[in-house]
């Protein structure tokens, strides 16, 4: 019984926020009334959120490439527009009740299920056991002291320890869960880095962009929050030879983030709507839509990556794998990439005088020392990638 209690009360908590109007809990509640359509598959692949999407949509399409027939679940509504896009069968995971999680299984009936990282509950493990389904959880990161890792932490422990595999995305992560009593633990490595690199081969240039940049350097807040943008707004006018680019992670705060501009800025939605002098004068591209941050890494040149003051710290690999020269706040708890690519990493009370120093730095440094940086960041990529090859290897022993 005690291994039903995550989801009762998620359920509970869940409906409440929608009765109050929180609007992610409503989209929950919508989604997943959403009718999937009744089919076997060979392979279910679950990511929580759009972030764990990208961790595991390299494999989704290798999986495809092979003939079999995938179904791909979310969690969290922000991954929904994405999703819906790109897939051809998807939907929400179901709440963690055995009602819903028996209908949701006899619906798409995998033969295979892989889950992104962490986000596996207890009665979908007992069911795929029972069903005798093998689950793999995917490209895992393990830190000292994580909750998963604790010994009294019964339900969670029997969920990892059922798993077909867990594979860690560093060697760190491996050790440290080996250590902890579990042995079904194998390294894969992080997918976002195959991800972000299938990224750089296939990207094709935003029209106009290189109007705007006249001949410029290109500075672009990614997934900005508003510490990131209060840092770079005050120095927009002290640097004659950069243009600026933001693309606030919540869309919601667009708004705010336009007032705050005190220069002339254009709208990347409404690029074909400008004239030539019109994008070409502009000092500030404002990123008012979804997905198009990161084929707008390709045009800049250095980054400033969000969410590392307070909110943690967002993707840094899709700037790196475009050999863009990133910075980004000191918090990166659970984000091992952040530390050991190498980057500048502003401390907790960089104000804008100190950003200005090392953009200025930057901007003084030969432009050998520019080369070496932006070299070192793509030799990061590539000495990470082959995560998704090495899951599939591992799935390959158990399924066929």
């Amino acid at each position: 019984m005690i291994h039903k209690l995550p989801g009762i009360i998620f359920h509970l908590i869940i409906y409440l926020a929608s009765i109050l109007g929180n609007s992610k809990a409503r989209q929950r509640i919508n989604g997943r009334n959403i009718q999937i359509q009744n089919e076997n598959f060979d392979f279910w692949v679950h990511a929580s959120s759009l972030g764990e999407y990208w961790m595991v949509e390299k494999l989704i399409r290798d999986l495809e490439k092979r003939k079999n027939k995938v179904f791909v679940s979310i969690f969290s509504p922000s991954a929904w527009d994405i999703v819906s896009e790109k897939e051809k069968h998807y939907g929400y995971i179901p709440i963690d009740r055995l009602s819903q999680v028996n209908a949701f299984l006899n619906i798409i009936n995998p033969k295979f299920a892989v889950f992104a990282k962490y986000d596996l509950w207890p009665v979908m493990s007992e069911n795929l056991v029972k069903r005798n389904i093998p689950y793999l959880i995917a490209f895992a990161q393990f830190e000292p002291n994580h909750h998963v890792l604790w010994k009294w932490n019964f339900i969670e422990n029997k969920v990892f320890k059922k798993a077909t595999g867990i594979g860690h995305q560093t060697e760190e992560s491996l050790l440290l869960f080996s250590k902890s009593g579990f042995s079904n633990g194998f390294f894969s490595g992080d997918g976002r880095f195959d991800y972000v690199n299938l990224q750089r081969i296939n990207w094709k240039p935003i029209e106009r962009i290189d109007d705007f940049k006249d001949g410029k350097k290109l500075l672009i807040a990614g997934s900005s929050w508003k510490k990131e943008e209060s840092l770079i707004i005050p120095l927009i006018d002290s640097f004659p030879e950069i243009k600026f680019a933001f693309a606030p992670h919540n869309l919601e705060r667009l708004g705010k983030l336009i007032k705050s501009l005190p220069n002339h800025f254009i709208l990347i939605s409404k690029l074909d709507s400008y004239t030539e002098e019109e994008i070409s004068k502009a000092k500030i591209l404002v990123v008012d839509t979804m997905g198009e941050l990161q084929r707008l890494y390709g045009h800049s040149d250095i980054a400033i990556i969000g969410g590392g003051f307070h909110h943690g710290l967002h993707n840094i690999l899709e700037a790196l794998a475009f050999q863009n020269i990133v910075t980004f706040g000191p918090k990166t708890d659970n984000h091992w990439e952040a530390i050991k690519c190498g980057a500048d990493i502003l401390n907790l009370n960089t104000d804008s005088a100190g950003l200005k120093e090392w953009i200025s730095g930057l901007l003084d440094s030969d432009e050998n020392v520019l080369k070496q940086k932006k070299t070192s960041a793509q030799d990061f990529i590539e000495k990470n990638l082959g995560a998704t090859d090495r899951v599939i290897k591992f799935i390959d022993k158990y399924f066929n």
